[in-house]
């Protein structure tokens, strides 16, 4: 097989580098930007409703979901949820119980420019999903393989080497890059998403140092995503190395 070291060497030690460094920077940039005003005096679901009802969205739901950064945009359900952490975060001292109530943490007050940037990203992307970007509906119909690839894949390549089947290991190879090509393909997405965000909170008055917080924040999500499309790409060429040195 080739021996662990090398994985260590070539793949887990970078990766763990790369990732780690990127989950760094999102935390301490969200941290920061979070405690800041941005003039916006609305909670972070009514901001959510507001930008996706300017957008022509009035047909996309928001729901909490919870979780620490977990917000996404489903395009299924047509959904935008806001996370505990950004809902509980982005209001400055406000406090609403009726609306806690409900499950829609402090419904009232201010919201920090960390807060507007993540919810931004995600109406960004219902806005993609309804003028169907391009990437979106790839990212989408690779989605299967992607997940069949993380999954099993791996398992796959492993047992093709060890019982010297060389075919098997190669269609483990083979749904594993549409796992690396499912990483590659979000980040046009991503960015997308973000160049749209920073379009919609200027245009409701950040501007300035908020303006260049939510630049902040949105290069900092990018960096996940470019972080695990590498370590994703790393781990791709450390099988590729090991299936086609058994291929004879």
């Amino acid at each position: 097989m080739g021996g662990f070291l090398p994985y260590i060497l070539l793949v887990m030690l970078p990766s763990i580098a790369v990732t780690g460094w990127a989950a760094w920077r999102v935390r301490s940039t969200y941290a920061r930007w979070s405690a800041v005003d941005s003039g916006i005096n609305l909670s972070a679901f009514d901001f959510a409703r507001r930008l996706l009802d300017r957008q022509g969205l009035s047909d996309v739901q928001i729901e909490p979901v919870p979780g620490n950064l977990t917000d996404h945009y489903d395009p299924r359900g047509k959904v935008l949820r806001v996370s505990s952490a950004v809902a509980g975060t982005a209001q400055i001292g406000a406090y609403d119980p009726v609306r806690r109530a409900v499950g829609f943490p402090d419904g009232s007050g201010r919201l920090s420019v960390a807060a507007a940037a993540v919810i931004a990203h995600e109406v960004g992307h219902a806005a993609q999903d309804r003028e169907g970007d391009r990437w979106m509906a790839v990212r989408q119909t690779i989605v299967p393989a992607a997940q069949f690839g993380s999954g099993i894949a791996p398992w796959l390549i492993i047992a093709g080497l060890w019982f010297n089947m060389f075919n098997l290991a190669l269609v483990g190879l083979v749904f594993f890059g549409a796992a690396v090509l499912f990483t590659f393909v979000t980040l046009p997405v991503e960015i997308g998403a973000s160049g749209r965000a920073l379009a919609y909170v200027s245009s409701l008055g950040l501007s300035g140092e908020r303006q260049v917080g939510a630049r902040d924040v949105l290069k900092a999500a990018a960096w996940t995503y470019v972080a695990a499309a590498l370590a994703a790409l790393l781990t791709f060429l450390y099988y590729l190395m090991l299936v086609m040195g058994r291929r004879d």
